[in-house]
């Protein structure tokens, strides 16, 4: 389990261990020992975890920041303090450092004409990018962007993540990949999954505070995932911050995620949205 039971969820395991005995009542059997209930709490405990729903989260808006409303995002991430981001699109895809604290482009390496720039990560002091229909992942020195090596991989290239060990792949699909930085090898694969249900479309990944968050295409909300099992911990609302965009825009999706150590918050973006909004996920409700 990630986390502590709910009220909710105890209250549930209580009224199912009190319809247990209701029923032995009726039967003439003997109400449980002691030891006989904990036993049962145990193995019910699993059962109940699966079924139970992922946390309903909003993002409160802690802080706005420009963007460039020509950056297509396809991948944002924090590393040492700097900000670094990939735009996407044929003939105009580029790599890109960014100032934190005024959305300012800093520097920039434009990639060839016949690639579609795609997800980022920071690993071992090196930029590694996926492209969406090249079949490859690049691999740039983080100082000078100067291009270090390539690995080919099947399928499309969507978001990138990474565990300190790992990579974490998305292909836009319900599946993630973990993959061998070594040699772009499959590790292993988790399927997403809302209570059962399958999750496609996963694209913008960020791996912190021990779980993966996804951007989900065409989605104002991010999926909280367990790396373990790919079930969905959390949803977190983010309909509300098309509203703060200044206008006009031509904004199209969400996308890009980045955590900053600094204070824990989350950066999020949108393609060609002129505005960054440092968000922390907080409970719905009053």
């Amino acid at each position: 389990m990630d986390r502590l039971p709910t009220r909710g969820f105890r209250e549930r395991l209580h009224r199912m261990l009190a319809h247990v005995e209701e029923m032995r009542h009726r039967n003439g059997v003997r109400p449980f020992s002691h030891p006989m209930k904990v036993l049962l709490t145990i193995l019910l405990l699993p059962l109940l975890a699966c079924c139970r729903g992922p946390e309903l989260l909003h993002g409160r808006v802690t802080a706005e920041l420009p963007h460039d409303p020509k950056c297509y995002t396809q991948g944002l991430e924090f590393h040492d303090g700097r900000l670094f981001e990939s735009s996407g699109g044929y003939g105009s895809s580029t790599i890109r450092e960014v100032d934190p604290a005024n959305g300012m482009v800093l520097r920039t390496r434009a990639l060839a004409r016949n690639v579609f720039a795609e997800g980022i990560t920071l690993l071992h002091d090196e930029l590694w990018i996926l492209t969406w229909h090249e079949n490859t992942a690049y691999v740039f020195n983080l100082d000078d962007f100067s291009f270090l090596r390539s690995y080919k991989y099947t399928g499309e290239g969507w978001g990138l993540a990474n565990d300190g060990k790992q990579l974490v792949m998305s292909d836009g699909t319900h599946i993630l990949k973990f993959i061998d930085p070594e040699n772009f090898r499959i590790v292993r694969t988790i399927e997403v999954t809302d209570r059962g249900r399958r999750v496609d479309q996963l694209n913008e990944l960020e791996f912190a505070d021990g779980a993966i968050y996804a951007n989900v295409y065409l989605k104002d909300k991010i999926a909280r995932i367990s790396p373990n099992d790919g079930r969905i911990t959390a949803w977190i609302a983010l309909d509300g911050l098309r509203k703060r965009l200044p206008q006009p825009h031509d904004a199209e999706v969400m996308n890009g995620i980045a955590r900053n150590p600094a204070n824990g918050r989350l950066l999020v973006t949108g393609k060609n949205w002129p505005r960054m909004f440092e968000i922390e996920p907080v409970r719905e409700g009053p």
